[in-house]
């Protein structure tokens, strides 16, 4: 376990607590799916994470009222702008989200209290559990960081149906499609390698889609990711990039929204992750910036971005990336 890569507070927490966490997925093995909760670690509760503000908050306000990322957090300086019009840029601000007052709930209804300053708000979009043998989904410990940024990119491409954008790899580089799953087609893993089989009739329900998304949670997580995404520097980042350090443990948030200086090209970035145990997908707050959503990117100067449960140290190991297909 690195702890460099937690936050101080969560740290001496974790030594002074021996905080450990609950393995909800398979172990990671060769043959076995990549365990996401190898990938995390635990960090303090959200009780002990508030924090004071070092700096004043940055020209925006909270509309309680709006229901979306560009109606509920709204930038009033004049000077800031988004860059970025593309359409997935688009589809991410336009997420609906919980009212204002909700607070994020994991897979077993405990909720994470907004008191803790972690977060500002929760994206309207439930968790991914488990399918059995009855074809019967159930909650289960699957949705964590790393599920939570291929499933708003999944989302996106099937909503748009572009099934063929919809893979993801394993650990071991085997590919995982939706486009064969929704033929019917079903993964075998030996070896940490996939075969497929004709095992079903086409389906490209909505239902299915989340059987394949709840496949995808068990085998991939943030040391695939980390293998499979392209890098991008800190000055082109968009919404849908992500922050990833990739391992075990590991972490991964996704950019949501991104404000551009006109005078200056300074940066501000609005992250999103879900945690463990598996949990709604959260708007991460910056204690340093008034407990804004807006975070100051300038890597040039500052080389690490700190999130309320986990330090991504740009030298060392963590990289802004982008998925291949985008």
């Amino acid at each position: 376990m690195k702890l460099k890569h937690l936050t101080p507070i969560a740290m001496s927490c974790l030594l002074l607590n021996a905080c450990t966490a609950e393995a909800g997925n398979p172990a990671q093995n060769v043959g076995a799916p990549e365990s996401e909760n190898l990938e995390e670690t635990t960090a303090a509760s959200p009780e002990t994470l508030v924090t004071e503000p070092a700096t004043p908050a940055v020209d925006f306000k909270i509309v309680p009222e709006g229901m979306t990322i560009e109606t509920r957090f709204v930038c009033t300086d004049a000077d800031w702008e988004r860059p970025y019009t593309d359409d997935y840029s688009k589809w991410l601000l336009n997420l609906k989200l919980f009212p204002d007052e909700h607070e994020t709930t994991d897979y077993e209804g405990i909720t994470k209290p907004k008191s803790s300053k972690i977060y500002v708000g929760v994206v309207d979009m439930d968790l991914i559990g488990a399918f059995g043998k009855n074809g019967k989904e159930r909650p289960a410990d699957l949705q964590q960081c790393a599920d939570a940024c291929m499933r708003l990119w999944a989302e996106y491409l099937w909503n748009n149906k572009m099934y063929e954008k919809i893979h993801f790899k394993n650990s071991g580089g085997s590919d995982f499609s939706y486009a064969k799953w929704a033929e019917g087609y079903r993964m075998h893993l030996a070896n940490n390698r996939v075969t497929w089989s004709k095992d079903a009739a086409p389906d490209y329900s909505y239902t299915n889609f989340r059987k394949y998304m709840s496949t995808v949670f068990m085998y991939c997580g943030t040391l695939s990711m980390s293998r499979e995404l392209k890098s991008v520097r800190w000055q082109d980042i968009k919404p849908g990039d992500m922050l990833i350090f990739g391992g075990s443990p590991g972490h991964v948030v996704t950019i949501m929204d991104v404000m551009r200086n006109k005078k200056t090209s300074e940066l501000r970035a609005m992250f999103s992750q879900s945690y463990m145990p598996a949990q709604e997908t959260e708007i991460l707050a910056y204690w340093n910036n008034n407990y804004s959503p807006w975070y100051d990117i300038n890597i040039d100067t500052y080389s690490t971005v700190e999130t309320p449960q986990w330090y991504f140290e740009l030298e060392h190991g963590s990289k802004f990336v982008r998925w291949a297909d985008r």
